[in-house]
Parts: C-alpha cells; sequence; structure tokens
C-alpha cells in the first residue's frame, strides 16, 4: 500500500456547491469511510475554525476510526478521537489590533473566533454571514473589536468584494510580511494566522509525528490555500472546479466536487491497489 494518509480541504473539495446543498456525495463519503476503517489516516485540512469542522468529521466516523482535524488553515491540529492538541500556533492581541485597524483603511470586514462563536462588528456583511453558514457558527455582533478580542488568536479573516480583495491583496500585506502569513482563501476571504503558518506546514508536523512521509500522502484541494497542500503531497490533486494555479502545481486533476472528484480518485488508487 502506497498511500497511508489523505488530506482533505472542505469547501469546494469534500463539500458539494451550493446547486447541491455543500453535503459529502454519497460514494465519497463510503469510500473515505471505508479507507479510514482500513488504517489510512483522514485529515479535515480547512480555512475553518475548528468548531467548523465537527460536522463533517462525525459525518466521516472520525471519532470511531480516528482522524485529525488542521483547521485555521494549520494554525492549529487536533486529534479527533482523543481531542489532543497535536500543534497550534497563535498570536497576540496587539497583532490582530493591528490588522484590524488596517483593514478598516481599507474597507474589509473583520472577524475571528471563539471556540463556539464568530466575533465581528460587520454581521451584516454579506460574506461574513456566509462564513458563519459555513461552519454552522453563530456570529456574536460586538461594538468594539478591539475591546472583546483582548486573547490570542489562532486567525483573524477579512472579507471583501473578490476584485477589490484580489487588487489590495499585496498592498493590504506589506507591513505584517515578517511577522504574519496572509492569503486568500476564497476569492473574498483574507486569511491572516501567524507566521510561516500555511496548511503543508502542519500537516508535515502531523505527518511526522505519526512517520508518514510526504509521498505517502494523498491531497485534495481547489483554492488558493491549498498550493502548499497539493505541493506538499507525494500525490496532490486539484478538484476539477480549482483556480488555475492550483490545477498548473498538481500531480492530477481529478473531477469536480459536484461529480464526486474525490471518490473518483480514489476508487482508481484502490483498483490498482495502491491504496
Amino acid at each position: 500500500m502506497k498511500y497511508k494518509m489523505i488530506a482533505l480541504d472542505l469547501d469546494g473539495t469534500l463539500k458539494s456547491s451550493d446547486a447541491t446543498g455543500r453535503i459529502i456525495l454519497p460514494k465519497t463519503k463510503k469510500i473515505l469511510i471505508e479507507l479510514a476503517k482500513k488504517g489510512i489516516v483522514i485529515v479535515l485540512a480547512s480555512g475553518r475554525p475548528t468548531a467548523g469542522l465537527y460536522a463533517e468529521a462525525n459525518e466521516l466516523q472520525l471519532n470511531d476510526f480516528g482522524g485529525y482535524l488542521l483547521s485555521f488553515n494549520g494554525a492549529k491540529v487536533v486529534n479527533y478521537q482523543t481531542k489532543e492538541v497535536i500543534f497550534q500556533k497563535i498570536f497576540d492581541a496587539t497583532t490582530a489590533h493591528l490588522v484590524y485597524d488596517r483593514a478598516k483603511k481599507y474597507n474589509l470586514a473583520v472577524m475571528t473566533y471563539t471556540d463556539q462563536e464568530i466575533i465581528t462588528e460587520d454581521s451584516a456583511d454579506q460574506y461574513v454571514q456566509i462564513e458563519s453558514k459555513i461552519n454552522n457558527m453563530p456570529l456574536k455582533q460586538v461594538d468594539d473589536f478591539k475591546a472583546v478580542v483582548d486573547y490570542p488568536v489562532n486567525k483573524v479573516l477579512l472579507t471583501g468584494k473578490p476584485e477589490y480583495a484580489a487588487k489590495i491583496e499585496d498592498e493590504f500585506k506589506a507591513p505584517f510580511k515578517d511577522s504574519l502569513s496572509i492569503y486568500r482563501s476564497a476569492a473574498y476571504f483574507i486569511e491572516v494566522m501567524a507566521k510561516n503558518i500555511d496548511k503543508a506546514a502542519s500537516l508535515k508536523v502531523l505527518a511526522d509525528s505519526l512517520n508518514i512521509r510526504p509521498e505517502e500522502i494523498i491531497s485534495f484541494g481547489d483554492g488558493y490555500n491549498d498550493l502548499s497542500l497539493i505541493e506538499f503531497s507525494g500525490l496532490g490533486v486539484a478538484m476539477g472546479n480549482a483556480v488555475d494555479e492550483v490545477k498548473q502545481r498538481a500531480n492530477y486533476i481529478t473531477l469536480s466536487n459536484d461529480d464526486e472528484g474525490i471518490y473518483d480518485c480514489l476508487n482508481k488508487l484502490v483498483e490498482r491497489g495502491e491504496i
């Protein structure tokens, strides 16, 4: 058996699109559970907060068969069965406040997280509402973000219209180039994490702890924040709906998230005895 770990982005990858209700499609769910039963390590690798991965972890029965949650684009990694934190990296409230101040100069909406809620001054923003819906987490509207967020955070998430976010991304993050990792995930999300945080860096920490080599890992992704994951893994798989840059760097392009792309790829590997 060549591959021992499968890392999965969620939105646009494991989950289908709005047109099909944002679900894990049945053949994809079935094959992932079967592989977990065989001992393949399943990792949900997402920009979402940790609590935003619980529903999918339960659906894939990771509590029964084992698996890991790589959340906040890698700023936190948790063993879902034991709830042990394998890895975590945070940045302080002072830095979060600097990000907030700069975001407001660029008219970006700002949010961060507690274990149960999304903290924001901008609950009416359409993209903030999308984040709430995706994660099934309630919004907590506050009058003073900096007064409430007086604790270290794994991530601050900024939102803006896609064309605008793309235009200002490099200029926005310039002052933080030596202190933070900042990049877009969805076209309207700008993710802010501690320095040197990305999905691949944290997946390497997890894989090393399990004595799994990069060449024994399959990763699936569709967005900009999946690039490091795709490049790190022995088999980096782009979804058919992935952005062009992910497709260009992938080892393989499968079907879209609405066409059971994960299943199609994994089933071929099973048939060849590679997983």
